[in-house]
């Protein structure tokens, strides 16, 4: 990437249950690197990256990892403000994380409004087996939370981990300049 401005600067949230894997989808995507160990995240984790989309428009992503654990629910609130999109995670291998993807939605739209950039993720795609999570259930939920867009991803093999964050880019993109 140059060193030149961005044309536009958002903030993107991760969402989800605690070991949904939102953190490797971050390290995966902005240091292309996957690590296996699991360290919970305290409170938040941010991180930025400058992508270039298909147009030539330059956009700077602010990604805030937020803790998924039901005791951080109480600061959680603090890190929402200014954000302009999420990416709702969870875990294709365990079905109560996609139960739960409704509670951190509604999070979400009460922290920062309704007029929010929603991608559903179901993610550890890698992990076929233990699939727990059928596509019409993926497909239910990205409709009831009126999510723009579902991918399934894999932190792991990088499967759709690039495509989902670009897509909120050019999503977040369409919307500022709608609203212009």
């Amino acid at each position: 990437m140059t060193s030149s401005q961005p044309d536009y600067n958002f903030k993107v949230l991760l969402l989800g249950s605690a070991a949904v894997g939102k953190t490797s989808l971050v390290q995966k995507f902005v240091h292309d690197r996957f690590d296996s160990s699991y360290l919970m995240t305290i409170g938040m984790e941010p991180s930025e990256k400058h992508v270039n989309l298909k147009d030539g428009t330059k956009v700077a992503l602010s990604i805030w990892d937020l803790a998924g654990q039901d005791r951080f629910r109480f600061i959680r609130p603090t890190f929402y403000k200014g954000a302009k999109a999420a990416l709702l995670v969870f875990d294709l291998t365990r079905s109560t994380t996609l139960k739960d993807i409704r509670k951190w939605d509604k999070e979400f739209i009460d922290n920062c409004g309704s007029k929010v950039v929603k991608i559903l993720v179901g993610n550890k795609e890698d992990l076929q087996k233990e699939k727990a999570i059928s596509e019409s259930e993926c497909e239910d939920m990205n409709s009831k939370t009126k999510s723009k867009m579902y991918f399934n991803t894999s932190a792991l093999s990088g499967k759709h981990v690039n495509e989902a964050f670009l897509k909120i880019a050019e999503l977040l993109v369409k919307h500022a300049r709608e609203m212009e």
